[in-house]
């Protein structure tokens, strides 16, 4: 049986943890022995998993790695601290490489035919300098926007021609990331959803909303790139103006923003237009019953949300960012400028012309999603040596 290792850097509620999730529900897993390596112990996720796959931590080496040096000065914790700049020096002098061998071999105790860097950064060094003799490095950033390995760009050229194939979850993502570094071969995998669970999830709830208001959602961890902050702005701003008199728009998920969020939604009065519902697994009966979802990011790669929405049949108003034309075809949903007012421009165009929705709903009766050849794809780079 083929032994496959996923490394990701830890396990929050996310669309990494959530592809990772739903690749591991859909592919055939009877067909290897699967582990998963989590660099650093950090968030829950990954316990509804099928109990053949095992879990690995790494050692406390790793415990920094999903921090940034701010947060982690920011926390006073002179542990963290220490062990986060040891970290930066090592990647800095390239000492990493070494150091990467010595810390496998603390926490790995087999060998491995196929290792998946399955999240951009210190992941595709820990599995570059590894011996297990297929590797690929799962891209799931847009390097246009933000490069994780910036700051130790010379030692990533190196350890990326290590790599068998790079695979990006889109066209666009692979382009960016090859304006940057040279790879050997590549692929384009798009992310995989678990299509029976989003819609059984959608029927768990009979979710009742108010049919005279636009009941607009927004789904995703409260950090600075999802843009939930500049969202509030442009509510407030519809507000000043009168516009929101007939919208709630309902946000599902938690993170670090969420008490700047709540703080704004007192400071600016739209308590009863702008709705908390907290972190939630299954979402999915709000957004079915939802007539708009939003999505504000700054950045993304291919987009989780976009992909619940249009399985769902929700239409989609969302910032410009990578790769959402590949995945609305210009039918599916409304792309705006990303800044305030290309959000305010959109929101306002959905509530003075409603007969837009009417519309974009219309087209995605005829939306389908090719789990089936999405799944091909993963199952053949897992055969490889086959």
């Amino acid at each position: 049986m083929k032994k496959v290792l996923f490394v990701v850097d830890e396990r929050m509620m996310g669309g990494v943890s959530t592809v990772l999730t739903d690749i591991l529900k859909v592919i055939d897993i009877s067909k290897y022995e699967i582990d998963i390596m989590v660099l650093s112990n950090h968030g829950d996720y990954f316990n509804d998993l099928d109990k053949s796959i095992n879990i690995i931590f790494g050692t406390k080496f790793f415990k920094a790695v999903d921090y940034t040096l701010k947060d982690v000065l920011k926390s006073l914790n002179l542990s963290l601290i220490i062990r986060k700049l040891y970290l930066i020096f090592l990647l800095k002098t390239k000492l990493i490489r070494k150091k990467i061998v010595k810390e496998r071999k603390k926490c790995l105790s087999k060998k491995y035919d196929v290792e998946i860097a399955f999240k951009d950064g210190i992941t595709a060094i820990f599995t570059a300098y590894g011996k297990t003799p297929i590797k690929y490095h799962w891209l799931h950033n847009d390097y246009s926007a933000f490069d994780p390995t910036l700051k130790y760009h010379d030692l990533f050229k190196e350890a990326i021609l290590k790599f068998n194939k790079i695979v990006a979850v889109s066209n666009d993502v692979l382009k960016e990331f090859l304006k940057l570094y040279q790879v050997n071969d590549s692929i384009i995998i798009n992310n995989i959803i678990d299509y029976s669970k989003i819609i059984n999830g959608s029927r768990e709830k009979n979710i009742k909303y108010d049919s005279n208001k636009l009941n607009f959602i927004t789904v995703g961890r409260f950090h600075h790139v999802k843009g939930f902050i500049r969202l509030i702005e442009v509510m407030h701003e519809l507000d000043l103006n009168k516009k929101i008199d007939n919208v709630i728009l309902r946000m599902i998920g938690d993170g670090d923003e969420l008490p700047k969020v709540k703080e704004m939604i007192k400071e600016y009065h739209l308590e009863d237009k702008v709705l908390l519902l907290g972190a939630s697994k299954n979402p999915y009966p709000y957004m079915v019953k939802s007539d708009l979802c939003i999505a504000s990011s700054f950045h993304e790669a291919y987009s989780i949300t976009i992909l619940e929405s249009l399985t769902l049949k929700v239409p989609i108003l969302t910032t410009k960012v990578l790769s959402v034309s590949e995945m609305l075809k210009e039918k599916y949903g409304i792309i705006v400028e990303n800044s305030n007012k290309g959000l305010y421009n959109g929101i306002l165009d959905i509530i003075e012309n409603p007969q837009t929705l009417k519309n974009i709903k219309d087209n995605l009766q005829d939306y389908s999603y090719n789990i089936n050849d999405i799944k091909e794809k993963i199952e053949n780079l897992l055969d490889v040596l086959e």
